[in-house]
């Protein structure tokens, strides 16, 4: 039996913090006063995370990404995992990108996923995010 001190949460940023590369600035361009003659197709790149919602600290956990580019998956791309840890539960969306901690790095296979292994050595919160700048952006 685990004891309540040796669980863990994975949470917030698992989902909160997926990265969603480019679509602000591409948007901005089409809102320009003076449209161009023949619009540019807009890219939309995102990569999104999965990994379990609670384990015990000291067991390892398997947290992949999907990175797709206009739904479609991008191969060969290297996507960097950072996490944030917080004894006590936090706004996911408050936590400054700077504070992430790199984790590793994995190349995204034909389907557009990469997969890390991810040991929490202590009791509390992981914020998790993936991205494929480091550092993230």
């Amino acid at each position: 039996m685990v004891s309540k001190e040796e669980k863990i949460l994975i949470g917030g940023a698992v989902a909160g913090l997926a990265v969603l590369v480019g679509a602000l600035a591409l948007s901005k361009k089409a809102v320009a006063v003076t449209p161009s003659p023949t619009p540019q197709p807009t890219t939309t790149q995102q990569i999104t995370l999965s990994a379990p919602s609670t384990d015990t600290v000291g067991n390892p956990i398997t947290v992949t990404a999907t990175y797709t580019s206009n739904g479609n998956p991008v191969s060969g791309a290297t996507l960097y995992l950072f996490s944030y840890y917080s004894p006590n539960p936090v706004n996911a969306s408050s936590i400054p990108s700077t504070s992430f901690t790199l984790v590793s790095s994995a190349t995204t296979d034909s389907s557009g996923q990469a997969s890390w292994e991810f040991t929490p050595t202590e009791a509390g919160y992981y914020y998790l995010m993936a991205s494929n700048n480091n550092p993230p952006s």
